[in-house]
């Protein structure tokens, strides 16, 4: 008991900071509220009411959102309507009321499917909007899909829905509402167990958070990519991006975002068997789960409670928690076999009101009829996939629940190693070439001075004064070959270390020419680490003149890398398809890479070029956008050239282009100010 409250206190202290800063956003929240001077202005603070208390407190959510409901229908504002309706879903979605979710979702799609609802609109004061009803309306419109997406059991027809919002939104430049769909697509395909899929989608979602400020659900990506780390067994990349989440939530106030991180860095250090560390962070999550009234909340951090406690050898501890879980468990079950049927009945009683509607309203017959029958089918489908998943699932669990009653998970060996940084990572095997060389004459020289000091002992014992001189001078000699190695050993290390680090964002005098070259030669070794039949020829051609210059290594040295890396591939893609198609040719093709700087006026031009097939023109304009990529899946991101393209003009006011022939290869040129 002492230990829970302990737990307790400690949870509440790590939202003190969080809540003071939430205060003033609720606090003008209430003065607008207050302020309004008539009942349609009342609509936009109710409506910031009620997505404030989204993620918090469920119960005051719906009270805020049922009073702008009220309201926009007293003042006939059908899009406000369908607005609150959204909110309304959500919210009952939250609490496990699936069906009448489902509903009003349904509700606010018909409203917001017809055009004629843009007229006499009022439009909030918001740079969202723009004043425009038509565009209000697509926003509510790609709302309705992401809620219904939310609600779909079958994930084909989840990802067709978000698919169709993010179109919208695209549509109307509503790119905040790209941060939640493109993290729910992600959160799909980590449960199909497609992490690659998953990880471009999660951090899809992260770039639109960063570049909009809508941070409301960034915590909740950020443990997506930490659970998808953690399915991959990448442990130390799924702590870190657990933790961070923990801290972003706590920064936005969102419990439940918190409680599932909590719960699942509970399970991680399960995983790596640290019994002590997973009990305190499933407390901390059932802490949360409790306040929001989650069963299924409290269902998962009570297990990861039991879990740890087993893990503990506290059995009488593991068993108590166990036994909550499986309560929560079966009633869930029970819950969501009762709302099945009233999932049937909703959906009677909608498709009897739809053809009311459209009985009274010939235009729109043809309309509500399809929405009508799909709907049907579309629900009658998600029984048949929900009973057969509950069915199976229920299984699953009570057998895990009985075997860990009796059985003790063996903790695993050991930790797998952290995941490097992707940059550093293609340095690697390029440093390891760099540092054999000297270690070779440090392990020579030192072997030739062991038996030179062996022949100085034979001479000495002969008193030939004139070999052992001879012989000293030599060990002398080796002996500052040695330093010289061990100095040159020391240099490379210390230089990839600077370069391995962390962006300070500081521009600092810098030897362009030495960092092309460095980074040409290790790009080199690394790929030929990695495939031993890589080969490719590489000339440089740098400009005496130039000197140091400001800029930030780091960030510069990355795109330096990502072009060179990437000249490299084409030429050995090419060299690849003229070996497969064995075609003659009157020149026999050399895979080779050109690296040159030049110093012209008040600029410096970087020049990387290759003798590749070229880039099409029709993917030539694209090439700069992020994820866009032509390599096969799981070999790019598409996000080197893109995170290139900021560096340059953004980080250091340059400018970065490209020039292509087709079939005879490529060059990437940066100009950089003086």
């Amino acid at each position: 008991m002492k230990s829970f409250l302990t737990v307790l206190l400690f949870c509440l202290n790590s939202f003190l900071v969080a809540a003071q800063n939430q205060e003033k956003k609720l606090d003008s929240l209430f003065t607008a509220l207050k302020a309004a001077k008539n009942d349609t202005e009342k609509l936009l603070p109710l409506s910031g009411l009620a997505n404030y208390y989204g993620e918090s407190n469920w119960d005051s959510a719906l009270l805020f959102s049922n009073q702008g409901l009220q309201l926009s229908r007293q003042l006939k504002q059908p899009l406000w309507v369908a607005s609150f309706l959204l909110g309304n879903s959500y919210f009952l979605s939250r609490k496990g009321n699936l069906p009448e979710a489902f509903k009003l979702a349904n509700e606010a799609l018909i409203i917001t499917q017809d055009d004629a609802n843009e007229k006499n609109v009022f439009i909030p004061a918001s740079d969202r909007y723009v004043g425009s009803p038509h565009k209000y309306r697509l926003y509510q419109l790609s709302g309705a899909y992401h809620i219904l997406g939310n609600e779909m059991i079958d994930d084909e027809k989840a990802i067709m829905y978000y698919k169709e919002e993010i179109r919208i939104s695209q549509q109307i430049g509503a790119e905040d509402n790209l941060v939640n769909s493109n993290m729910n697509i992600g959160g799909i395909f980590m449960y199909q167990g497609k992490f690659d899929s998953a990880l471009i989608y999660s951090f899809r979602g992260i770039h639109y958070s960063e570049k909009t400020g809508e941070k409301t659900y960034e915590g909740l990506i950020l443990e997506h990519i930490g659970s998808i780390y953690l399915k991959s067994n990448q442990i130390d990349s799924a702590k870190y991006y657990y933790r961070l989440s923990i801290q972003v939530n706590k920064q936005q106030n969102n419990i439940t975002g918190l409680a599932y991180a909590y719960t699942s860095l509970a399970n991680l250090n399960k995983k790596t068997g640290n019994p002590d560390s997973s009990l305190f962070y499933a407390m901390e999550a059932h802490v949360l789960n409790t306040g929001l009234k989650s069963a299924r909340g409290m269902k998962s951090s009570a297990l990861a409670i039991a879990d740890a406690y087993k893990m503990l050898g506290n059995m009488d501890s593991a068993f108590a928690y166990l036994s909550i879980s499986k309560k929560l468990s079966d009633s869930l079950n029970e819950d969501y076999q009762g709302k099945l049927i009233q999932y049937q009945n909703i959906n009677y009683t909608e498709q009897q009101r739809l053809e009311k509607e459209a009985q009274s309203n010939k235009d729109a017959k043809t309309k509500i009829t399809t929405i009508a029958l799909f709907a049907g089918l579309g629900l009658f489908s998600v029984l048949a996939v929900i009973l057969y998943r509950n069915n199976r699932q229920k299984q699953k669990a009570n057998i895990i629940l009985e075997s860990t009653l009796t059985h003790l998970k063996s903790t695993q060996s050991q930790l797998i190693q952290s995941e490097k940084m992707a940059s550093l990572g293609e340095l690697t095997a390029g440093i390891a070439h760099e540092i054999q060389n000297p270690l070779n004459f440090v392990n020579n020289f030192s072997e030739v001075n062991k038996e030179l000091i062996e022949e100085l002992v034979e001479e000495v014992d002969k008193g030939n004064t004139t070999e052992i001189k001879s012989i000293a001078k030599d060990i002398k000699d080796n002996e500052e070959k040695i330093n010289f190695h061990g100095k040159r050993a020391d240099a490379i290390v210390k230089g990839m270390l600077q370069h391995s680090r962390s962006s300070s964002g500081v521009k600092e005098p810098t030897d362009i020419n030495a960092l092309c070259d460095e980074y040409l030669r290790l790009a080199y070794h690394g790929l030929r680490a990695k495939d031993k039949s890589f080969n490719a020829a590489m000339q440089t051609d740098f400009d005496p003149t130039i000197g140091n210059i400001n800029i930030i290594p780091q960030d510069m040295g990355r795109v330096i890398l990502n072009l060179i890396t990437n000249a490299f591939y084409v030429v050995d893609e090419k060299k690849k398809l003229l070996a497969v198609s064995q075609q003659p040719t009157a020149i026999p093709y050399e895979p080779t890479v050109w690296v040159s700087t030049k110093k012209t006026g008040n600029n410096i031009t970087i020049s990387v070029r290759d003798n590749g097939n070229g880039i099409p023109q029709n993917v030539k304009d694209k090439i700069f956008q992020p994820f866009f990529t032509t390599k096969p899946t799981g070999q790019g991101t598409g996000l080197g050239l893109s995170m290139s393209y900021d560096i340059v003009t953004k980080g250091h006011g340059g400018e970065i282009k490209v020039d292509t022939t087709a079939g005879e290869g490529t060059t990437f040129i940066i100009i950089l100010p003086l």
